[in-house]
């Protein structure tokens, strides 16, 4: 068993807040938790983020690892050492991405369409 740390979603639609959790790492975000470590409230002015350091420690040295935003928000609080921001990866915007449901032979051939209608357009107004 792999533990994470990571964040619950708590909350009605539109407010949320999180707990922040350990979870068996193939665990649904709103299964079920080993530890609750604390909480996190985005939508306060300031953020709220408070969790029990020494827990938190303690599940690290135990092995548990953090998801990349518990990472984030341990590095600002200063329990473990800062992110720098600049080296993490960066999404790609949703027009780049292919759709969801279709399969990749289906995104090629799709490709293929719009490419030979592209070429073929210039031939025809020649």
């Amino acid at each position: 068993m792999a533990a994470k740390i990571k964040l619950q979603r708590k909350g009605t639609k539109g407010r949320p807040f999180y707990r922040v959790v350990v979870q068996d790492e193939s665990e649904a975000r709103d299964g079920k938790t080993i530890a609750i470590l604390g909480q996190y409230h985005p939508l306060a002015k300031p953020t709220l983020f408070e969790v029990d350091k020494e827990k938190t420690l303690t599940w690290i040295s135990k092995g548990a690892k953090p998801t990349e935003k518990v990472r984030i928000l341990l590095g600002k609080a200063g329990i473990l050492p800062p992110v720098d921001l600049a080296l993490l990866h960066k999404r790609k915007p949703k027009a780049e991405q292919p759709a969801a449901g279709a399969a990749p032979a289906e995104v090629k051939k799709e490709a293929a369409k719009t490419e030979e209608a592209k070429t073929a357009a210039p031939e025809s107004a020649a």
